[in-house]
């Protein structure tokens, strides 16, 4: 099969080959998919650029997200037959061989149908992306009523953290940097869009909810915003975090405070217990099947992959990079 691999870490165009790989065989309980689409997410450059940990593996191809159609089905695995369209995750977590090349043997529970009205291109944004929005807007129970604050609206995750919030019922408040951005939030559905660098930001949206607050909040930078959450988070809210930082430390205010009796969620969706998982991908299949909107920066072939990290790390709030399969 075609692939892209790299053998040790750093710069995409110095450490990636393109090139011929031992085609996959699906083991008891797992299933071959025939990979049309790949998606990139930050975990994927960030660790293929880490020159300070060693490589798990003595090469690895890249990618946890993509989409296809099902070319084989291991003994043991109900539910699947060849042709099936379908969508993966966490494909490469553990694992050498991920999604960036044209066969994948995966266990049954990280193959998802795929709606007919999502292209391979739009499945391969439904693993972590949209799987974390989703776990993030309705992990802490029903929102219906509620309002839930998204900042850095248009991030991939904040982008279908929005749209799950209100296909929930929510009432949505979104912040974005630019005019640019802060209209793409309006486009995805958020009821208020405000300037995330305006000064008075938190008076507004204080001023938005009659002043008791949001209910929940979900947050890229917790370490760098905690102080501000808990300024404007009401009374038995909840905040979801899922963002990296570079400070991996939280100081919590715990008196004197405004919002009491709220919950902190740390939403990492790679460790989910099977069943909630899948809890999640039945909620992003039902939201995708009625029309979620997928964000697409870019869509590079497999054998320009050094070009498709380098977009994917160059350009930020415009969407997903998708590596195209031949």
């Amino acid at each position: 099969m075609l692939a892209g691999w790299y053998d040790r870490c750093g710069p995409a165009d110095e450490v990636f080959s393109i090139g011929e790989a031992p085609d996959p065989t699906p083991g008891p309980g797992e299933v071959l998919v025939r990979l049309m689409a790949s998606g990139i997410n930050p975990s994927d450059y960030k660790r293929r650029g880490n020159t300070k940990a060693p490589l798990e593996f003595a090469r690895v191809i890249p990618h946890s997200d993509g989409a296809g159609v099902v070319a084989a089905v291991g003994a043991g695995v109900g539910g699947f037959r060849e042709g099936d369209r379908v969508w993966t995750f966490h494909a490469q977590w553990g694992r050498a061989n991920g999604t960036a090349a044209q066969y994948v043997a995966l266990p049954a529970a990280l193959i998802q149908h795929l709606p007919e009205n999502v292209s391979f291109d739009q499945g391969a944004c439904l693993g972590i992306p949209a799987m974390t929005g989703y776990r993030c807007a309705m992990g802490g129970g029903p929102v219906g009523g509620k309002t839930v604050y998204v900042p850095a609206a248009a991030g991939r995750v904040g982008a279908y953290a929005i749209q799950f919030a209100k296909i929930g019922g929510a009432r949505v408040i979104a912040n974005a940097s630019g005019q640019a951005k802060m209209d793409a939030a309006r486009k995805l559905g958020a009821d208020v869009v405000l300037d995330r660098m305006d000064p008075d930001l938190a008076r507004k949206l204080l001023d938005e909810t009659g002043g008791r607050g949001v209910d929940r909040i979900v947050e890229i930078d917790l370490p760098g915003n905690i102080l501000f959450n808990e300024s404007v988070l009401a009374d038995g809210g909840s905040i979801a975090t899922y963002g990296s930082s570079p400070k991996p430390q939280v100081t919590l205010t715990l008196s004197p405070r405004r919002a009491r009796n709220f919950d902190l969620q740390i939403v990492f969706v790679y460790t989910l217990a099977p069943a909630l998982a899948q809890s999640v991908c039945d909620g992003v299949i039902a939201a995708a099947s009625s029309g979620l909107t997928h964000r697409i920066a870019g869509v590079v072939p497999l054998p320009e992959l050094a070009r498709a990290h380098r977009e994917a790390e160059s350009q930020t709030g415009s969407g997903h990079m998708i590596v195209s399969i031949p």
